[in-house]
């Protein structure tokens, strides 16, 4: 049976076997866009929006801090933040056990440690335990804080239930100066002193506290001396800061 052949058959055949040969020259020569990939970091500032972090995050700002009146910071944050409660292990309200969704930032040696604390990126959990020791953060010097819940390694040994990220004053940002005083009960008297200002490229800020308590029982006195600067240098394009807790 003979089959009827039309012209231009042959050529369209041609260019259907050749196609795929052309299709493959032309996606070699694609050139594929940067990927970004953006993860949590003890740093303030990554310019991350929260809903886009694949976490809890509960935040709080120096004027926080000072609306609640809080004895420390501990204190602060078993009153404003949520999973977190303290329990008074060593009898003493100025070294607290921190607890969060079940895991613990404690002053006791040998205890299981499971959040870090970080403050401006650095990591202040003791070297021997991985013990956190609040009464050496000012309660005065903190400018902004974050509580990052989940297990994650970026932030280093033992970050099983979250870590704390905590980033201080500088001149830059809290200029001025301020005194505070208050008495209490149980022969409680606390005093805390700041100042800060800049002078173009460079800043100062310090601040110091005391607070002295006889405590609620008979030989259960406390007195805690905390002390806090910082100098800071900025420009168009770098930033650099000492601080001496």
């Amino acid at each position: 049976m003979a089959i009827p052949f039309r012209r231009g058959v042959l050529p369209a055949l041609l260019a259907t076997a050749l196609s795929p040969g052309f299709s493959f020259a032309a996606e070699s020569d694609l050139q594929l866009e940067n990927i970004e990939v953006i993860s949590l970091t003890p740093l303030h500032g990554v310019g991350l929006e929260a809903d886009k972090i694949p976490s809890n995050v509960q935040t709080a700002t120096a004027e926080d801090i000072e609306r609640s009146q809080a004895l420390d910071i501990s204190d602060f944050m078993n009153q404003n933040m949520g999973s977190v409660s303290i329990n008074n292990a060593q009898n003493n309200p100025f070294q607290p056990d921190l607890k969060f969704r079940g895991f613990t930032a404690s002053p006791l040696v040998g205890n299981a440690q499971g959040i870090s604390v970080y403050q401006d990126g650095v990591r202040i959990n003791e070297p021997f335990g991985d013990a956190v020791n609040f009464e050496l953060l000012p309660k005065s010097a903190i400018a902004s804080m974050n509580m990052m819940s989940g297990s994650n390694p970026l932030f280093g040994l033992n970050t099983l239930g979250g870590a704390l990220s905590i980033q201080t004053k500088n001149g830059f940002t809290h200029p001025g100066h301020s005194l505070e005083a208050y008495t209490g009960s149980f022969g409680r008297d606390s005093g805390t002193i700041e100042s800060g200002g800049s002078d173009g490229n460079f800043a100062y800020f310090v601040t110091g506290s005391i607070t002295k308590e006889d405590g609620w029982r008979d030989f259960s006195p406390s007195r805690v001396e905390q002390f806090f600067s910082n100098l800071s240098y900025r420009n168009e394009t770098s930033s650099l800061d000492f601080g001496i807790t």
